[in-house]
């Protein structure tokens, strides 16, 4: 078990692991799909918020922010593991930003499925349920 996890360490923190790197092409497809995919999820976000979904507005606004980061953040690991710099080509650093996408992949969906229908079900019940006040200007004093 110790020799295990001792290869597992030394596979995970090895300074220099080498330029090759078999999964490049998966990994820079998935950072351009990340970065192309921040910009339709913007253009989504423009038309909801333009259509006055305020619940939306709310809870997805940091989205197509995080989405570049992370992909801008794999093709820099891309790049380091090519040009071997050592601690930054490490496998840890690539292994934690994947797994971060994933995180945040399943985050996001939670929250569009489970949290927004019942905070959108929540807003539109509060405007519902109040009467409009209508506001008219007091007349003037004299």
């Amino acid at each position: 078990m110790i020799t295990y996890l001792s290869t597992l360490a030394s596979y995970l923190f090895a300074k220099f692991p080498g330029a090759e790197f078999s999964y490049k092409w998966h990994v820079l497809t998935l950072a351009v799909i990340l970065i192309l995919g921040a910009a339709a999820f913007k253009t989504i976000y423009r038309k909801k918020v333009a259509n006055k979904d305020f619940v939306f507005k709310k809870i997805f606004k940091k989205v197509p922010g995080r989405m570049i980061y992370l992909g801008i953040l794999l093709i820099f690991f891309i790049l380091v593991r090519i040009e071997n710099i050592p601690y930054f080509s490490m496998r840890i650093w690539m292994i934690l930003t994947l797994l971060g996408v994933v995180i945040s992949a399943v985050y996001y969906l939670y929250k569009y499925f489970k949290v927004y229908p019942k905070e959108l079900e929540n807003f539109e019940s509060r405007i519902v349920g109040e009467p409009k006040a209508v506001y008219l200007p007091n007349k003037k004093k004299k």
